[in-house]
């Protein structure tokens, strides 16, 4: 058996570029990253909205299960929606090591999503619109319950006092300026988790962490997490 495998989730109608600069530095660094393509985020908007949270979760119990084949340790990365994910499959013995990257318990920062508006259409700065409009035509109505009901699960299963994580450790992982995710989140995690947490709070930033200004603090802050640990 070889001694750890790192497992990566990307996010809500998300893809690999999501998560890829991530998974290549670890390769790099000879590490044994994998990363898996959640059902229904093949880019076919019919598939997305036809897709379950439950089929969503069985993706990474089968993903694990294969990795447990092969390995004693897993670490387990879920970034946004991929950081509930990683919650609700927290108590396999293999997954000693969960790191969550952006992942949401409070929705969106009114604040930030306020300040883009006003940037693109006083100082035409359509970048920030268009990547509202983006996520807009990505997710259906159906897809989007189907994520709620995953935070509603994960929020109950974070309260659930047979919840045993003390024999994990977790790293958290936000950028104070994400639209999506309210960086407040991170702080309940580190508080419902009940585990040994390590908490970084980066300053600016936003939502895709492994696509902007601190995606090299934050590979930097994973890759010694894992090897420490």
């Amino acid at each position: 058996m070889k001694e750890r495998a790192i497992l990566i989730i990307h996010g809500f109608g998300g893809n690999e570029n999501e998560i890829l600069y991530l998974h290549e530095h670890l390769r790099q660094n000879k590490m044994d990253s994998f990363w898996i393509q959640l059902t229904g985020h093949d880019g076919n908007k019919q598939s997305f909205s036809n897709a379950t949270s439950d089929q969503w979760l069985a993706d990474v119990d089968r993903k694990l299960e294969e990795l447990e084949q092969e390995y004693t340790h897993i670490t387990c990365i879920g970034f946004s929606m991929g950081g509930l994910l990683t919650i609700q499959v927290s108590e396999r013995k293999s997954v000693d090591q969960l790191i969550l990257c952006s992942t949401p318990i409070y929705l969106y920062n009114a604040n930030v999503i306020l300040q883009d508006i006003v940037q693109g259409l006083f100082y035409k700065k359509q970048e920030k619109l268009d990547y509202y409009f983006r996520s807009a035509k990505t997710a259906s109505i159906r897809s989007c319950l189907q994520f709620l009901s995953l935070l509603k699960k994960t929020k109950k299963k974070l309260k659930r006092k047979t919840l045993t994580l003390s024999n994990k450790k977790i790293l958290i992982l936000q950028n104070r300026k994400d639209e999506t995710t309210y960086y407040k989140s991170a702080y309940y995690l580190a508080k419902a988790s009940n585990a040994q947490v390590s908490l970084k709070m980066y300053e600016n930033g936003r939502h895709q962490l492994f696509l902007g200004e601190n995606k090299n603090l934050a590979v930097e802050d994973i890759k010694k997490f894992i090897l420490i640990n």
